[in-house]
């Protein structure tokens, strides 16, 4: 009776595997959606004053994300630079990598990194990474770039 539970235990693990892994599958290559953008990610570096590596962070774990004011800020951008379009498995999208630098002029705590868009002379948040926050010194500089790509 040992022998058959063990059978029954290890054919329902292979079957349940088999179905969810062609389940996951389906799901790796996203569908097209409203404002098309299927991924973002930003890696972070923090320099001391001198041009040393103070911290390295990347991530893909983005709050308060906007896709429509992301989505217009890639049209105007391609607008006037040419971004290839790039084709796999019949889907066409292109990437865009932005990178955005500051330096700081007096300590502070530095604990997000915004992709911030400007309309109209007004600037709106449309992506933060948030993280554990650093002392930072003047002269300090940091670098976020953003990958982020979308269906055309």
């Amino acid at each position: 009776m040992k022998k058959v539970s063990y059978v029954l235990c290890i054919f329902s693990i292979i079957v349940f595997s088999i179905f969810s892994s062609e389940a996951f599958a389906q799901n790796l290559i996203p569908k097209p959606s409203e404002h098309n953008i299927f991924f973002m990610f930003v890696q972070v570096t923090l320099r001391n004053s001198d041009g040393d590596l103070v911290t390295y962070m990347e991530s893909s774990k983005l709050h308060g994300v906007d896709k429509k004011i992301i989505s217009d800020s890639l049209d105007h951008i391609s607008s006037s630079v040419k971004i290839p379009i790039f084709e796999l498995n019949d889907y066409r999208f292109q990437v865009f990598i932005i990178e955005s630098a500051t330096e700081f002029d007096s300590n502070t705590m530095y604990a997000n990194v915004y992709y911030n868009v400007d309309i109209d002379e007004q600037t709106y948040s449309a992506a933060r990474f948030t993280f554990d926050s650093y002392l930072t010194s003047p002269g300090d500089e940091v670098t976020a770039v953003w990958t982020i790509a979308r269906f055309v």
